[in-house]
């Protein structure tokens, strides 16, 4: 069974947080990635992560506090779904998905959205995984 932890003003700190800015070189986007995450979790913002290092994880909050430029009401937005290198195939991106289809239903959503492409890009899902799960 695969341990997940999601991020709280509590362990923040000491959490890697595993994104595209993770890398070493870049470790004041990773100190500013942070406080921006410290600042949005009064939002609902949620940050969900295999206990591991390495770029596995979900990241979505509600479409009326998202930073994106869409509107809605009653949903979440997933800004980031990414299970890079060794883990890819196992199954753990289902399970982040399915944390947050459950976690939406929990709350009383309507559903969850995410901007998709065609074929998978860099920050942006493929269409084909999201349109395995319905809410």
């Amino acid at each position: 069974m695969n341990e997940y932890i999601n991020l709280t003003l509590e362990n923040i700190e000491k959490e890697h947080i595993c994104c595209a800015i993770g890398d070493p070189k870049h470790q004041a986007g990773v100190d500013s990635k942070k406080e921006w995450i410290k600042s949005k979790l009064k939002d609902g913002h949620v940050f969900r992560k295999l206990n591991a290092r390495g770029k596995i994880f979900i990241e979505y909050e509600p479409i009326e506090t998202a930073w994106i430029p869409i509107s809605g009401k009653n949903y979440e937005y997933i800004y980031c779904l990414w299970v890079a290198g060794s883990f890819k195939g196992k199954g753990i991106g289902k399970e982040l998905l399915e944390y947050a289809i459950n976690d939406s239903k929990e709350k009383g959503k309507s559903g969850i959205c995410t901007l998709v492409s065609k074929k998978k890009k860099p920050f942006i899902g493929e269409k084909k995984f999201f349109e395995l799960f319905r809410i």
